[in-house]
């Protein structure tokens, strides 16, 4: 994986840089306050492990999943977890799987967790039948990527984690999963809601749908002075709010500090790290250090000017479908009640072959338009081509300014 190589050849750099005309080591930085991020360079005799750049000693840590203590020998590199730190020694770690459950299938790289399809290249040992505990990433485009498998012993409930839809009084869907809460114990109950993100326990049954005995919902203010690492998936077009990890929103203000990069080097692929704090109800980073270079894919993000529709609370542009949900971002006073006739700029992220608004805003109509998204019978976001200039993009998903007249496009041009 790209950032575990990344991380690893850093650390090798750093070990090999010695100070001029001096044997003596370098001191090591104290860390102290809750990090979240993944397991590097573990030591099993040492018992010592990497965090965030951080050199920690977890001899005394209590390890745990849900309150069941898990063996310093059974972690690995990769798996993801929160961590209680005090001058660079763990008290308490957290293991904060994305999947666990029982192998189903097996087939060279690929695997396949609680009816999810996974492909890792650190599977050896790993059979049908076998539970595991699986961390992974989303990728840009909406994918995952996997950062370790590791085998556990069987245990009674299944974890799948996701961001809800579909939500009706007794059940939800997390992607193309199905999840049955009617009997479940539900955390935040009133905060479950379509767009909350949820860590789900329970058991499948009758091919893809689930039985939810606990549901836990996210509350952002649990990361309060929290340092966090992960890959950027969503960046609003002024810079002021990303998205971390497909979960986390954060706002960025006028005091955020950023260390090997700028605002605008926050894009959708970035890996970094984010020290945040929880202010008035919403998380704000304080500093954002870049941890990858320049390649990165953009992913499925979208972004469309024009009139909204809003019918039988189902909101449109051209009659192109676009969801809300409780995460969606209304500025400039728009509301579901005042948003139909409004001309309005909507950016969010094209996800399970969903349109989905991260944030929506008042703006004015010009004789230019920039448009991302579709381009499908010499069209984008339904607004038809009055010349050839979208034909040489044809079934492509691209990020175009358009002249604008009436409302036909012209001269597109990326």
């Amino acid at each position: 994986m790209k950032k575990l190589i990344l991380a690893s050849a850093m650390a090798a750099l750093l070990a090999g840089c010695g100070g001029s005309g001096s044997s003596s080591s370098p001191s090591i930085p104290s860390k102290t306050g809750w990090l979240d991020g993944q397991i590097q360079q573990i030591s099993h005799s040492q018992q010592s492990l990497r965090v965030n750049g951080h050199q920690l000693d977890a001899t005394h840590a209590d390890i745990n999943y849900r309150g069941e203590t898990i063996p310093f020998a059974d972690l690995s590199n990769g798996m993801r977890a929160q961590f209680d730190v005090a001058d660079n020694k763990i008290s308490e770690m957290k293991l904060d799987p994305s999947l666990v459950g029982e192998v189903s299938e097996v087939s060279g790289n690929k695997f396949t967790v609680n009816g999810i399809e996974l492909e890792f290249n650190g599977l050896a040992g790993i059979r049908k039948g076998d539970w595991v505990m699986v961390t992974t990433y989303p990728n840009a485009d909406g994918g995952h990527e996997v950062a370790s498998v590791s085998k556990i012993d069987p245990i009674a409930r299944v974890e799948i984690e996701g961001r809800v839809s579909g939500l009706t009084s007794s059940e939800f869907n997390l992607g193309t999963l199905r999840v049955d809460y009617s009997n479940a114990d539900v955390d935040d109950r009133d905060e479950l809601e379509n767009g909350a993100w949820v860590e789900v326990y329970g058991d499948f049954y009758d091919n893809n749908n689930f039985k939810a005995y606990e549901v836990e919902v996210e509350d952002d203010a649990d990361f309060d002075d929290f340092e966090i690492e992960g890959m950027v998936t969503w960046v609003n077009s002024d810079y002021t709010l990303f998205e971390l990890n497909g979960r986390l929103r954060i706002e960025i203000d006028d005091d955020t500090e950023f260390d090997d990069g700028r605002r605008s080097d926050l894009t959708s692929g970035r890996w970094v790290e984010v020290e945040v704090e929880f202010r008035q109800g919403r998380l704000v980073a304080e500093e954002i250090d870049f941890e990858d270079g320049g390649d990165y894919d953009r992913g499925r993000e979208f972004e469309v000017e024009g009139r909204a529709q809003y019918r039988n609370n189902q909101l449109s542009i051209n009659d192109i479908v676009i969801d809300t949900d409780g995460r969606t971002e209304w500025d400039d006073g728009l509301r579901p009640s005042n948003i139909d006739g409004q001309w309005v700029e909507i950016e969010g992220k094209y996800i399970n072959s969903r349109f989905v608004a991260f944030e929506i805003e008042k703006e004015d109509r010009d004789d230019d338009i920039e448009l991302e998204g579709p381009v499908n019978n010499n069209s984008l976001w339904g607004y038809q081509a009055g010349d050839n200039s979208l034909r040489k993009y044809e079934g492509r998903w691209v990020d175009l300014d358009c002249d604008f007249e009436g409302n036909k496009l012209y001269d597109c041009d990326d």
